[in-house]
């Protein structure tokens, strides 16, 4: 089971409705409840990274806390950059169909929002877009991106080619959000992952959101990504044609910001889906609070994954699906155990998002843990994640959803981060999530009591 890739398509063959004329067709749309593949095209691949790497072995097998041995990593859920290169080529992870829509000659525009941009063989094939076929790019990237250097993101500027037979060469835009606004209506990270291809078409679009950055969350850390071919006509997809205005035009604070997606959805003429909403924060965080507030009161088991965590609605949402005596699992990186082991802040977590789990497994919080990569032990630069942020709920009758997107369980991601989050309601997503989880939870990752009782790498 450990040596395997998940890749998990939804089409519109799936669901076939033939309308014998267009007023039916519209009417049925306006009427009733819509679903996004109502629409044609309708194209949903859900792509975990599930990176397969080499084995590593410590030197000396080490005690676990329940005093057995252990004598590696976990296969598959520690990874080194030496096996980035392996990782890359693999098929059907997310970086490949990047990759492939970069590719695509049918794909004229890029629309890209990333917290950082790391990827080269990313930036390699956006300019190989940019030279041949003059495709227009603009990427956003967060602002702290300055101090850490945009060397390889500015790279793209001189990707154009003057011999290209055109009147008009598209040179990429490339931007810098976040950190703009003053006290409480102060912009935080600009955190979005997101692509829109042909964002100005109509009729086939496409669109990307993630838990990963462009960095190595398309390959080797434990991710989610959404890859949907759909029509422009969809509400979904113009509801981030307003975050992507937004975010060119709107972004002096929280509060411009979120008046302005207000006002641009309500001009929105489509009806909204049913099965897949988006939020956006700053301006919707309250909303999606309240989404998964009525999710959890719903649900008899609540499966999670995050990397940070210290949002204290969803903590008291945890605990009082907990004292109902539901089940309630929670999958983190080991960076959040060593955390509390070492009472510091170890990888990219501190010790106060220890506390908080720690408290909760006293309610009956199950945990586990997937043991990922630091090239130290106290002062990590190259890391592995386990970056996955999401919650799969179950109802008592066995009906399902699925809470994800670019934002951590944190305070600022619900109310000051750039962010966008999805409740989804497709049957497809949630048992390819709940399939996942399984893999996670019982393949990928280690409970407390197996973890080693001291911190060394192989």
């Amino acid at each position: 089971m450990r040596n395997f890739r998940r890749f998990y398509c939804e089409t519109g063959s799936v669901k076939v409705k033939v309308l014998s004329l267009l007023s039916l067709a519209l009417y049925s749309i306006s009427a009733f409840s819509v679903s996004i593949s109502d629409y044609r095209p309708y194209k949903y691949e859900l792509i975990f990274t599930n990176p397969i790497c080499n084995n590593y072995y410590y030197k000396t097998p080490l005690d676990s806390e329940n005093g057995k041995l252990v004598r590696q990593k976990p296969k598959n859920a520690y990874c080194k950059p030496e096996d980035s290169a392996n990782v890359d080529k693999q098929k059907n992870n997310p970086h490949s169909k990047i990759l492939e829509w970069i590719r695509d000659v049918k794909t004229e525009e890029i629309f890209m929002s990333y917290l950082s941009f790391s990827k080269k063989s990313v930036v390699k094939e956006l300019c190989q877009a940019i030279k041949k076929r003059n495709i227009k790019l603009t990427l956003i990237v967060d602002e702290n991106n300055r101090k850490r250097g945009m060397e390889l993101v500015d790279s793209l500027k001189k990707c154009p080619e003057k011999k290209l037979q055109t009147s008009e060469l598209n040179h990429p835009i490339i931007l810098t959000r976040g950190n703009t606004g003053r006290g409480k209506d102060k912009i935080g990270f600009a955190h979005n992952k997101l692509i829109l291809i042909n964002p100005h078409q109509k009729g086939e679009v496409k669109l990307a959101f993630s838990s990963g950055n462009m960095s190595n969350g398309t390959t080797t850390h434990h991710e989610n990504w959404h890859f949907l071919t759909t029509s422009s006509e969809t509400y979904f997809f113009q509801a981030h044609l307003c975050l992507k205005e937004g975010l060119l035009n709107h972004y002096a604070s929280r509060s411009v910001f979120g008046a302005f997606i207000k006002g641009c959805r309500a001009k929105i003429t489509a009806p909204e889906e049913s099965d897949i909403k988006v939020f956006f924060v700053p301006g919707e965080g309250q909303e999606a609070l309240k989404a998964l507030q009525s999710s959890f009161e719903s649900s008899k088991e609540v499966r999670m994954a995050t990397h940070r965590f210290s949002n204290k609605e969803i903590i008291s949402f945890m605990r009082k699906s907990l004292q109902e005596g539901n089940l309630v699992k929670l999958l983190l990186d080991d960076d959040l155990y060593w955390t509390g082991k070492m009472r510091r802040s170890m990888g990219r977590n501190n010790f106060r998002e220890f506390v908080h789990v720690d408290n909760l497994v006293k309610d009956g919080l199950e945990t586990s843990y997937v043991e990922t990569y630091a090239d130290d032990v106290l002062n990590a630069r190259r890391v592995q994640l386990q970056h996955n942020k999401f919650m799969v709920f179950t109802g008592s009758k066995g009906e399902g959803s699925v809470f994800t997107g670019a934002g951590n369980l944190t305070i600022a991601a619900f109310e000051k981060n750039f962010e966008n989050f999805y409740l989804i309601k497709r049957p497809f997503v949630y048992f390819s999530f709940r399939v996942q989880y399984h893999h996670l939870w019982n393949n990928l990752g280690t409970n407390s009591s197996e973890m080693p009782s001291k911190l060394e790498l192989p």
